[in-house]
């Protein structure tokens, strides 16, 4: 029986979340860290794009500063997503670790097996999507919410957890969002999305194609009420124990340094400063 790290945070900055994620993927690269779980939530809303997105007219910037909206870049690639009221969880594992197949696909569905688990000790009925499908209008949209791609969590058709992984030389990142409530009107606003009937158009398209836990079946569900069902369901398909420990001293150093790092580029690419926008 393999015994996990499990790190339950809190409620913090989007730079900090994403920047202790690659912290804890360099240090499994290396080596020193053992496979880690980790959930944690969103101080403020934030909208993290994928590594390779480009920050461009699609992202209303101004509306974003305005409403006080981080934007982060993130190590996995992807569309936008926006960050709110919800559960992210994270795994970072060695690439050969026997309970993952060694490719993105196998590795996917693992991991959502698990998710979907998870979830039926709160009463939800989740499914892997079986196929990949995504709709031709989906490819001009720049959220990821509006795909659905194969092995990913759906209800009654509907997307729930939207993930992204990436690949490293010895070890993977897995990280993924599952939205408590619904936010698709501020959404459109994140995305340019002003006009009145466009941002109706957007939301229908969301709400036909996306869902969050607190519809699903009337009850309300909190932070620790999810995180507790989720980690009985890896502990159930995985067979694994799990230790809750804290960030190691490399961790933390390198988290500290990247978070400064992203913090700086995303203010010179937004804000055309080095500054953080609330100074």
């Amino acid at each position: 029986m393999q015994t996990w790290r499990l790190i339950r945070d809190g409620f913090n900055d989007g730079f900090y979340n994403m920047a202790v994620d690659e912290a804890i993927a360099s240090a499994v690269e290396n080596g020193i860290s053992p496979p880690t779980l980790r959930f944690y939530g969103w101080k403020s809303s934030t909208l993290t794009i994928g590594y390779s997105q480009k920050i461009d007219k699609k992202i209303d910037i101004e509306y974003c500063r305005k409403d006080g909206i981080d934007i982060v870049l993130r190590p996995t690639g992807g569309r936008a997503v926006l960050h709110d009221k919800e559960v992210t969880y994270s795994i970072i594992s060695p690439r050969d670790n026997p309970l993952f197949p060694d490719n993105i696909s196998g590795t996917y569905k693992a991991i959502s097996e698990a998710l979907a688990k998870g979830l039926s000790f709160l009463g939800i009925d989740a499914n892997l999507n079986s196929a990949f499908r995504i709709p031709h209008s989906a490819f001009q949209n720049p959220f990821c919410f509006a795909a659905t791609s194969q092995y990913e969590i759906v209800v009654n058709g509907k997307k729930l957890i939207g993930s992204a992984q990436r690949r490293f030389k010895k070890s993977f990142l897995q990280h993924g969002s599952i939205p408590l409530e619904n936010y698709y009107k501020r959404l459109a606003l994140c995305l340019g999305l002003k006009e009145k009937d466009k941002k109706e158009r957007f939301v229908k398209f969301l709400k036909k194609r996306a869902a969050t836990l607190n519809e699903l079946n009337g009850r309300v569900f909190s932070y620790n009420e999810v995180v507790d069902a989720l980690v009985r369901g890896f502990e159930d398909i995985f067979k694994i124990q799990f230790k809750i420990s804290p960030l190691i001293e490399y961790e933390l150093k390198l988290s500290n340094k990247i978070h400064k790092k992203v913090l700086t580029i995303m203010n010179r690419k937004i804000y055309g400063s080095k500054e953080s926008k609330d100074k």
